[in-house]
């Protein structure tokens, strides 16, 4: 069994999909877990199932990261009520899928306001906890599609790869106060998210890859807890593809 010497998450975009199977795996590891996203009712009504489930401590909380002012207050209290933060989990992210010739400028400006600015903002927000003595872990969720292109994406993608920048800077920045920065870059998931894709489209994607078969958010999750973990203590500035071998 894994050892871990943090002890207190808070993992965004934790209603549903990715975000929940990373707090729910998280909380069975022993670690407390604050869950944020924009559904708070969706939120508070995850973090319940995971406590009971787990026993663990699990709390959600409502967070726009796009809301800068309020995700301050959000991570503030978030530590109040978890009795401190040593770990960053980067989930949240929205699609607004279309030819870059067709994308509006609201497109573009709300995928990057979320899936980028919204990373930068969390890792700010949680600085202070981070920068603090004792270990400390962020992994941000990318996207295999940072690596490969996709059609239709293009807002997506120039988000999700400058996560990777954000990675890479942010493991050098951190390094002095022993907090490593990771990167997880999934493949096709069975997400409410891919789900909304097109079928045909879905389907081929999705077993595109060596496995011939789809990743689960539990792939993921066991990516995440694995860099959270002792186990990865001398792991830093990566990211870690976990996409059944589809971008080799």
């Amino acid at each position: 069994m894994a050892h871990y010497s943090v002890s207190k998450a808070v993992v965004t975009g934790g209603a549903r999909g990715l975000g929940r199977a990373i707090g729910e795996r998280l909380a069975r590891e022993g670690l407390s877990v604050a869950l944020l996203d924009v559904n708070e009712v969706g939120v508070k009504e995850t973090a319940a199932e995971i406590a009971e489930a787990t026993s663990a401590h699990v709390i959600g909380l409502g967070c726009d990261v796009t809301d800068r002012p309020g995700l301050q207050e959000v991570f503030r209290r978030a530590a109040e009520e978890l009795g401190g933060l040593d770990t960053l989990v980067g989930n949240a992210g929205i699609t607004r899928d279309r030819m870059f010739h067709k994308l509006s400028d609201d497109d573009w400006d709300q995928v990057i306001a979320v899936n980028l600015t919204g990373v930068f903002d969390c890792l700010r927000s949680a600085a202070p906890w981070l920068r603090a003595e004792g270990p400390g872990r962020v992994v941000l969720i990318s996207s295999v599609v940072a690596k490969t292109g996709n059609l239709g994406q293009m807002n997506y993608i120039a988000a999700k790869a400058g996560v990777v920048g954000l990675v890479r800077s942010a493991a050098v920045e951190l390094a002095r106060f022993d907090t490593t920065v990771n990167g997880v870059r999934p493949g096709f998931i069975e997400t409410a998210m891919t789900a909304a894709m097109p079928e045909e489209a879905r389907d081929a994607l999705m077993t595109d890859n060596l496995l011939k078969r789809a990743g689960r958010p539990e792939d993921i999750a066991g990516a995440v807890a694995y860099l959270c973990s002792d186990d990865a203590s001398f792991v830093t500035g990566q990211v870690l593809d976990v996409n059944g071998g589809s971008a080799l």
